[in-house]
């Protein structure tokens, strides 16, 4: 793998984060029930899109749609986060770059936060991490306080500072890999 393709990865992660955030705006405009109709029968005949009719019952509930957006939404950034740190670390193993990866002021922040998300969503210290807590990054800190507890996604690890990680870190392979 060199420099090109994971910077390349990394960009198509965060494309994916914004159309996510995107068809989610979309999802949530006023008349999004009539208009995904629209497209539904527009694509009836079609064997890939027969799996999608299921989920209009969504539609039928605010409450719902509000909570299967959210969902979605906290799906999207997890997959983007746990993505980004196997990509980072595959690079770094690949071209013999695994220290500049490693010290970079936002990998055990991505090491961690991706750990949790991997497993059961909660934060769980083994004793490596409890040697290296706290862990900050842009102003988010990690604490000995936060074992077993999910991590907190509006306040925290909310979608501005997602983006501002995934920045963090095209940033650092365009500036101190090769």
């Amino acid at each position: 793998m060199d420099k090109s393709l994971i910077r390349g990865r990394i960009q198509t992660i965060k494309n994916n984060y914004a159309l996510a955030q995107f068809a989610i705006g979309l999802i949530a405009i006023q008349d999004s029930r009539e208009r995904i109709d629209e497209v539904l029968s527009l694509l009836d005949a079609h064997p890939k899109t027969q799996f999608a009719r299921y989920i209009e019952y969504v539609f039928e509930d605010y409450d719902l749609l509000k909570l299967a957006v959210d969902q979605f939404r906290n799906s999207v950034l997890r997959n983007c986060m746990k993505e980004i740190f196997e990509q980072v670390k595959l690079f770094g193993a690949e071209t013999n770059q695994e220290q500049i990866i490693r010290t970079a002021p936002w990998y055990q922040f991505l090491r961690v936060i991706r750990n949790c998300l991997s497993h059961d969503m909660k934060l769980k210290f083994r004793r490596y991490d409890m040697k290296k807590l706290p862990i900050s990054w842009s102003g988010l800190t990690i604490d000995a306080s936060m074992q077993n507890s999910q991590i907190p996604m509006s306040g925290f690890l909310s979608h501005s500072k997602a983006v501002e990680l995934i920045d963090e870190v095209i940033v650092h392979i365009d500036t101190k890999c090769v």
